[in-house]
């Protein structure tokens, strides 16, 4: 497993993100430092698996900030984007007009009209599955999608994380159009509300979908996460140390507790 990617954007990843008709940034030290190493690792892994003339789907899209990396990383590839959110799907159309988008559900894009199945080059879906329930069925939705030798970047929480531990007093998430702010509330009490399985959970996942692949490699984001309270103290300290707080942290956190609060795993289809 090689964590040495390399980008040819030399840590622009964000602003590239933020220039291309995104809203501006968030207020929070701790929120810049994590997304600027969210695109930066999305960026490095789109380096590595685009190629030219490469059929792209980002699922789970939203307002587009993986397709528009995308675009940076290998101009000529074919982008495609599937979210639930028409108001996001719109935003995406604005930031990447050549990319073919469409309205689904990540649970059952085999009900999404105009979408091929063994079809795409690489996959990838960042963000979202630790709403879902069932990741067996999710995995096999993906799979379906990309043709044999495909790639799925897929990224994980993992169990028992930093993240994992600041995501429980959180409020729920919104997961259909049709969740009210009601049902949200009474989800936020309820410790399930977000899903987090273990390395074995997960492969138990992918072993029993009734599909080939090969488990390609583990690729860590961050360790550390911090939400809520503790994510104000931390974003008063950053006047003081800086962005190497946030470092310094992560790097003790992969010490002391070396669970991923993020991590890709990168499948290919046989």
């Amino acid at each position: 497993m090689n964590h040495n990617l390399l980008t040819t954007r030399e840590g622009n990843a964000l602003k590239i993100v933020f220039t291309n008709h995104k809203k501006t940034l968030p207020n929070s030290p701790f929120a810049k430092w994590h997304l600027k190493t969210k695109f930066e690792v999305i960026s490095q892994l789109f380096d590595r698996y685009l190629t030219p003339g490469c059929r792209f789907i980002d699922i789970a899209c939203g307002d587009g900030d993986g397709i528009v990396l995308a675009e940076e990383c290998e101009p000529a590839c074919e982008l495609w984007g599937v979210d639930i959110d028409t108001d996001g799907l719109e935003v995406a159309k604005e930031r990447v007009p050549n990319a073919l988008l469409l309205k689904g559900d990540m649970l059952h894009l085999d009900q999404v009209k105009s979408l091929p199945k063994k079809y795409f080059d690489l996959l990838h879906e960042f963000g979202a599955t630790f709403f879902i329930r069932d990741w067996k069925s999710l995995f096999q939705q993906y799979i379906k999608l990309v043709r044999p030798g495909g790639i799925i970047l897929w990224e994980l929480p993992q169990k028992w994380s930093m993240a994992n531990f600041m995501y429980l007093f959180t409020p729920a998430p919104k997961i259909t159009e049709e969740d009210t702010k009601i049902k949200r509330i009474f989800r936020s009490f309820l410790p399930w509300k977000y899903n987090y399985l273990s390395d074995k959970q997960i492969d138990c996942c992918l072993a029993t979908s009734g599909y080939d692949y090969e488990i390609i490699e583990r690729f860590p984001i961050w360790y550390f996460y911090a939400n809520g309270l503790f994510r104000l103290l931390l974003d008063r300290l950053h006047f003081i140390f800086g962005d190497q707080l946030f470092n310094i942290l992560d790097r003790i956190n992969s010490i002391i507790w070396p669970r991923y609060s993020g991590f890709y795993l990168v499948i290919q289809r046989k």
